[in-house]
């Protein structure tokens, strides 16, 4: 009798060891609650009430927003082992990049950063620049800090120094003229310096420093402004003799003429051309009427 009862309790202990077993021990099943679309934080809530453990990937994802399950391994549905471990994938939202600073960099050093972000050197091209060295960056399509996908090509504009300026000769020229075609090529322009010239027409360019050459912007041209021939007053010399007459006006830098009224058997000045005190240029011609 006492070994019946043994048996029977050990048989309802076994029963009872393998019912718990199967039901709420290690080896009970469970299904995989169906956790995509879900926050990572319900989710692994989710997981918990199924009795079981949450592994958590990250993958970027162009259209599930951030902290979102994309996937889940097993799938909704599957029955499971409690315990067991079920990897959810979560969305980092799409994959992007910051630009990388690269303005003042070396043509090198920008590329290096490019690559380094995760991104590709687009277009290089080149231009003049007053302000950044040749040989670095001057500017960057997209800009420096802008969000773009991997792998996104970044178009570098590369400094080729300043921009020389051909220095043209405004010599002869009215100066209105070159002032206007010097200042439109972004070079200053001093033209307060006048001078007298016999061959240079008033209010044109004498001469300029520099004459010739390269320059760059913001450069300074100095103009020496002609003033016109000098202006000498014709002195009266009626009634003088011609031969004197004409040397005083000669000395004087004018060109005589002689006009012989009446044979000039006299050979006296009845008349001049300009009047005496009048101002006349250098060179300029007077003609002397001799009786």
């Amino acid at each position: 009798m006492r070994h019946w009862l043994v048996a029977l309790i050990a048989l309802v202990l076994v029963a009872a060891a393998a019912l718990f077993f199967f039901t709420a021990g290690p080896g009970a099943k469970t299904a995989v609650p169906k956790i995509v679309g879900s926050t990572s934080l319900v989710a692994q809530k989710a997981l918990a009430r199924a009795h079981l453990d949450a592994k958590v990937a990250r993958s970027f994802d162009e259209t599930i927003k951030t902290g979102v399950v994309i996937a889940s391994d097993p799938p909704a549905g599957r029955e499971v082992g409690r315990g067991s471990t079920v990897t959810m994938t979560v969305s980092q939202g799409p994959e992007r990049y910051d630009v990388p600073p690269l303005i003042r960099h070396t043509q090198a050093e920008a590329q290096q950063r490019v690559t380094a972000a995760r991104l590709t050197v687009g277009t290089v091209s080149k231009a003049f620049s007053e302000t950044v060295p040749q040989g670095q960056v001057i500017s960057t399509s997209p800009a420096a800090n802008t969000s773009v996908k991997r792998g996104a090509a970044v178009t570098l504009v590369i400094s080729q120094g300043r921009q020389p300026i051909k220095l043209a000769d405004w010599t002869g020229q009215p100066v209105d003229k070159a002032v206007a075609a010097l200042t439109d090529a972004k070079l200053k322009v001093d033209s307060t310096k006048q001078d007298w010239s016999d061959t240079v027409p008033k209010g044109s360019v004498i001469s300029q420093s520099p004459a010739t050459g390269t320059l760059f912007k913001g450069d300074l041209v100095t103009l020496v402004i002609s003033k016109g021939p000098v202006l000498v007053p014709v002195p009266n010399v009626v009634g003088q003799q011609e031969r004197p007459a004409r040397s005083i006006l000669e000395h004087l830098g004018f060109t005589v003429k002689i006009d012989r009224a009446f044979g000039g058997y006299f050979r006296t000045v009845r008349f001049q051309s300009v009047a005496p005190g009048t101002p006349a240029p250098k060179g300029s011609t007077i003609t002397l009427t001799v009786v």
